[in-house]
């Protein structure tokens, strides 16, 4: 979560006198309401889209964890993470997802998580965030930046609170070490990230 501080100087000034040196005023923290929110793994989804030949082509994980911390009303106090089960990689057939399993791909065995962990939210404007991170895959941590649209806040009825996010970008695999079969299937991944998120 990102704390903020708001630091006040008092400067006593006497016309055609002197200045007196400023002084620092006691440090007052910016009140804040964000709360933690739960990731709902059953109501979310990790999808990627790849270009196989010349054709899109879009596979899944099933199995996801996470929390979000939010307010709508102080954005940039917001934080993000996720955690993405490599094994559970999905695309409706199984002799495929062993193979994206293994080592021409996710290493799963290797390297059984998939994380996002933001380090800087800012609001972009019109509802719109931006959240700066750290994504690993494979092992490998780059820096990314990554859109994302809160899809709505309120109550459900299982009686709980809970707000949607949704987010949509771009990495190239072979920045991860995944370099197998490229040109064939495309170096460019679209990851889609839609999260309904619990709060408490």
């Amino acid at each position: 979560m990102f704390k903020f501080a708001l630091l006040g100087t008092a400067l006593l000034a006497v016309p055609f006198a002197f200045r007196a040196a400023a002084v620092p005023a006691p440090d007052i923290s910016l009140p804040t309401r964000a709360a933690q929110w739960k990731v709902d793994a059953g109501h979310s989804s990790v999808l990627f889209r790849v270009v196989h030949v010349v054709a899109p082509f879009w596979g899944r994980f099933d199995k996801l964890d996470g929390t979000v911390v939010w307010d709508a009303a102080q954005p940039e106090a917001s934080s993000v993470e996720l955690t993405i089960d490599a094994m559970s990689v999905n695309t409706n057939d199984g002799k495929r997802d062993d193979h994206l399993r293994g080592p021409d791909f996710f290493s799963s065995k290797e390297f059984p998580k998939l994380t996002f962990k933001s380090t800087k939210v800012v609001s972009k404007g019109e509802g719109k965030l931006e959240a700066t991170g750290e994504f690993t895959m494979r092992g490998v941590t780059k820096t990314i930046s990554v859109p994302i649209e809160p899809t709505g806040e309120g109550e459900s009825p299982f009686k709980d609170t809970r707000a949607g996010f949704e987010a949509t970008f771009l990495i190239r695999r072979s920045d991860y070490g995944v370099k197998a079969y490229i040109p064939t299937i495309a170096d460019e991944v679209r990851i889609v990230v839609a999260l309904e998120c619990v709060k408490g």
